[in-house]
């Protein structure tokens, strides 16, 4: 079922393409990745991202933008012994995510807005002693996208985003309870935190 999803998305996106009114292009890039939820702080895991995306009219004030790319996600807490701290932990997540974007220029920038949905294809995760068996990780998620890029060249573009879960992608055993509505609205479990740079390349169309 998931390959068949990524299939119809990577047909949509060349069929875009080929009408000659739509733009493509290749991303890649890093992530850097914490998880909030885990007890830990930093975006000390990196990822890398990779993919391709098709946009409407880029000259245009707004333009639609659509990207299908594998994304690598999670956390990790590094020890110190000579501080006294023996304390480990990494999780590694690799996601297809599909990102759907509205972005604003602005001279040679623009900002961005939107949402990413991902679905989990692989996670692998290590404490103090080896790799154990990551449990009750949702297959499924949704995320909030913002985020700013600067065009280098006709065809470059250098992308800066923050990307941060909805919803959990691991809900806590025993739930928490926060007097604050909103800290526990937001804590319900674990949540991707995600700071990614990319590079986008956008591949003239013909009709240019």
């Amino acid at each position: 079922m998931r390959y068949k999803l990524l299939f119809l998305i990577l047909f949509a996106l060349s069929n875009l393409q080929a009408q000659k009114t739509f733009h493509a292009g290749m991303i890649a890039g890093i992530n850097g990745c914490q998880i909030h939820g885990d007890s830990y702080a930093g975006f000390n895991q990196i990822g890398f991202v990779a993919g391709f995306f098709v946009c409407t009219d880029p000259s245009k004030p707004f333009y639609f933008q659509m990207e299908l790319q594998y994304s690598g996600k999670g956390s990790k807490k590094i020890p110190y012994p000579e501080k006294g701290d023996f304390d480990a932990f990494e999780l590694r997540m690799q996601y297809a995510e599909a990102p759907f974007l509205i972005r604003k220029n602005y001279k040679k920038f623009y900002f961005e807005i939107g949402e990413t949905i991902g679905m989990l294809m692989k996670v692998r995760e290590w404490d103090d002693f080896g790799e154990v068996n990551p449990r009750d990780f949702r297959r499924w998620e949704s995320a909030l996208v913002i985020g700013m890029g600067i065009q280098i060249t006709e065809n470059l573009i250098i992308d800066l985003r923050y990307t941060n879960s909805l919803f959990p992608v691991k809900k806590f055993n025993v739930p928490l309870y926060y007097p604050n509505f909103l800290s526990d609205l937001f804590n319900k479990g674990m949540y991707n935190n995600v700071l990614g740079l990319t590079a986008c390349y956008r591949i003239k169309n013909k009709k240019e």
